[in-house]
């Protein structure tokens, strides 16, 4: 049994990540931004703590975390200032990071993106903190892992996400409204995901290492939505354009190699996987 420090336990991922360390007996300290939002961890070797330095600093005082996996972000809406996206995703990771290494924790996984670093703030705040990992692996004794996640879905997400909010619209024949969908997307499900996040922190990987966690194959964000009104029996207008695209939208894929060496990474196709995300979420109508 090992014992983890996760940051990050209100956020869809970060609950599946303690959910899986807590369904193999290891003891778990998480953070919350909001005790009435917390997700409702009932098992026993889960703790919940406010996400503030004060309450991680009396942590390590009273826990010998063998790891900690940051699972926290903001992505920057345009709602969001630069400066909380900052806050979020460098300044506070940065810190417990600094106390890891002051306690002696040995291994440092954070949560990352496939999206090009220089896309937006949220892209470059986490090259950012991943660069501060490469420092402190250099100089410093402790292991730091980045996960750099693609597109990933699952039919228990929030509903205001993109990919459940237009299988919901489809499914009750409401219009939807999408940009021309050229980009070229690596889907993932999030199953594969926590598959490969547990592969990783069960690893022997030593020093600083980027993982690319995707299925390889990129369909473009148009033949996602084509197929999804395809197996939604096509009760919806979907207008494509009507939602004007970012500026300098990328393609993004990622290269499985660096998974394959370490582990039997097989990933649900996407056709398959979202197939079974809309049966899915059918039961939940």
């Amino acid at each position: 049994m090992l014992h983890y420090l996760v940051l990050g336990g209100n956020g869809y991922l970060g609950a599946k990540i303690i959910e899986l360390l807590a369904d193999n007996e290891h003891k778990v300290v998480c953070t919350v931004r909001n005790q009435t939002l917390r997700k409702d961890f009932k098992k026993q070797n889960v703790r919940v703590i406010p996400a503030s330095l004060d309450s991680i600093e009396t942590a390590f005082q009273y826990n010998d975390f063998d790891m900690v996996i940051n699972a926290v972000c903001n992505y920057g809406r345009s709602e969001v200032l630069y400066g909380d996206v900052i806050e979020a995703n460098v300044e506070f990771p940065l810190k417990v990071l600094d106390m890891s290494v002051a306690n002696g924790v040995k291994k440092f996984v954070t949560i990352g993106t496939g999206l090009p670093d220089d896309l937006n703030m949220y892209t470059y705040s986490k090259k950012v903190f991943s660069e501060f990992g490469k420092f402190y692996v250099e100089k410093q004794n402790i292991d730091f892992i980045v996960m750099k996640l693609e597109m990933f879905y699952g039919s228990d997400e929030p509903v205001n996400r993109f990919l459940p909010g237009v299988i919901r619209k489809m499914l009750s024949g409401e219009e939807v409204n999408v940009t021309l969908g050229t980009q070229h997307r690596d889907i993932i499900s999030v199953n594969d995901v926590i598959y490969a996040i547990k592969t990783v922190i069960n690893s022997d990987l030593s020093g600083y290492h980027e993982i690319p966690v995707g299925s390889g194959v990129a369909p473009t964000i148009a033949e996602i939505i084509e197929y999804l009104n395809d197996i939604t029996d096509k009760k919806s207008v979907v207008n494509f354009g009507a939602v004007p695209m970012r500026k300098n939208e990328p393609d993004s894929v990622a290269d499985t190699e660096l998974l394959k060496g370490i582990c039997d990474w097989d990933p649900v196709f996407w056709k398959t996987g979202l197939k079974n995300m809309v049966e899915q979420i059918k039961e939940t109508l």
